[in-house]
């Protein structure tokens, strides 16, 4: 039986490109994100062993239906990719609390409900769970009030998970830079005033976060230079 990734929150950019990288290796692949807009057509294109799930993390029910069809078609979860990001905030003059909380419960609930619905799987194959985090608020980024709150909590979430949890791995990755789709560029390139980073340097970075007997990561830093 292959050994199973769970990629939760699959867009054009990061989600992708960790299915493919993980699928490339050998894993089976469950890609969950609310439509299968993107995740079915990258379900076909990987093939065997590659599931696409409509699923919305902040409903803790979807989400536990979705690790049992990932447990009944694939088998146990051993490695858990939290992704979903539940969009930007706004400058302080446009930002708000329902905004705020919106995010929020993407990205701190929905992983945490994510975790937990996993959870028997991660310890029995004494698997590892990524979180894709952000640099924002160290220092604060001004045009994005909410996100610039709520991306402490999930990275908070991370630590407190991983001093948590003895058996499972927990690593949360800091992406200091934009992300361009893999097939848009192999070389991280300019975008406007940023750099940009191609996405499948860094689903290579999440691969090897993965298998590394003896070493345990809590915290990676990744940005284009």
């Amino acid at each position: 039986m292959s050994r199973v990734v769970v990629v939760a929150g699959v867009g054009p950019n990061i989600g992708t490109a960790v299915a493919r990288r993980f699928h490339a290796d050998g894993f089976a692949v469950a890609m969950l994100a609310r439509s299968d807009r993107v995740t079915a057509p990258l379900a076909a294109e990987l093939g065997s062993d590659a599931v696409s799930i409509a699923a919305d993390v902040t409903d803790r029910s979807a989400v536990e239906r979705a690790m049992e069809r990932v447990r009944t078609e694939l088998g146990p979860v051993e490695v858990l990719v939290l992704n979903a990001s539940g969009g930007g905030g706004r400058p302080v003059d446009e930002a708000n609390v329902e905004r705020l909380r919106s995010i929020f419960d993407v990205r701190v609930g929905g992983s945490l409900a994510c975790v937990r619905a996993a959870l028997r799987d991660l310890r029995e194959t004494e698997g590892t769970v990524l979180f894709s985090g952000t640099t924002f608020a160290e220092p604060p980024v001004t045009e994005q009030i909410e996100w610039g709150a709520v991306g402490p909590a999930a990275r908070g979430l991370a630590q407190s998970l991983d001093a948590a949890l003895d058996d499972v791995t927990v690593t949360y990755v800091r992406i200091g830079s934009a992300v361009r789709p893999a097939e848009s560029s192999t070389e991280a390139e300019e975008t406007g005033d940023r750099i940009a980073i191609d996405a499948a340097d860094l689903a290579a970075e999440y691969r090897r976060l993965v298998d590394r007997p003896g070493l345990a990561t809590s915290e990676l830093d990744l940005r284009a230079e």
